[in-house]
């Protein structure tokens, strides 16, 4: 462990539709996607996440339904780790990655509850675009279930 560190948190309520997510924002980002919004992110910054994991699941606990890390996938076995630690929470889980190839994280599926895959590319907009190569899957017994649509709105 001790390979991912992390710059900041907080609860959002539109990453991850119907629940209450502590976001937690972990740096070093290896994708580092042309006009990223969280630049900052891709340098090798903040505190290592697996010390303070324990500190922030008791801040909020009560609170929140659901973890997302927004970022992670560089060091996959310490994001075990903590997945493995917020499920045992009864927490439901969640990455938001910036590959663009599932196959780079099918090993973490069994521990998701949901996951956002691919980079940003602002000709095509974020999830909220239907232009938008990004897609957001529910996973379910390992199966993808694509639910992009939800960030998108119908008129």
């Amino acid at each position: 462990m001790n390979k991912l560190k992390y710059v900041n948190y907080g609860t959002v309520f539109q990453e991850i539709p119907n629940e209450i997510t502590l976001a937690i924002n972990i740096s070093n980002c290896p994708y580092k996607c042309k006009d990223c919004h969280s630049n900052y992110l891709w340098q090798d910054i903040g505190n290592y996440i697996d010390n303070d994991i324990d500190k922030l699941l008791n801040k909020y606990n009560g609170m929140i339904t659901c973890v997302c890390f927004m970022g992670g996938d560089q060091g996959m076995e310490d994001l075990i780790e903590l997945l493995k630690k917020i499920k045992r929470k009864g927490l439901k889980t969640a990455l938001y990655t910036g590959a663009d190839d599932i196959s780079v994280v099918l090993s973490i599926l069994p521990y998701l509850n949901f996951i956002k895959i691919g980079s940003y590319k602002e000709n095509l907009g974020g999830l909220n675009s239907k232009t938008t190569n990004q897609k957001f899957y529910e996973v379910i017994k390992n199966n993808l279930i694509d639910k992009t649509y939800l960030f998108q709105k119908h008129y």
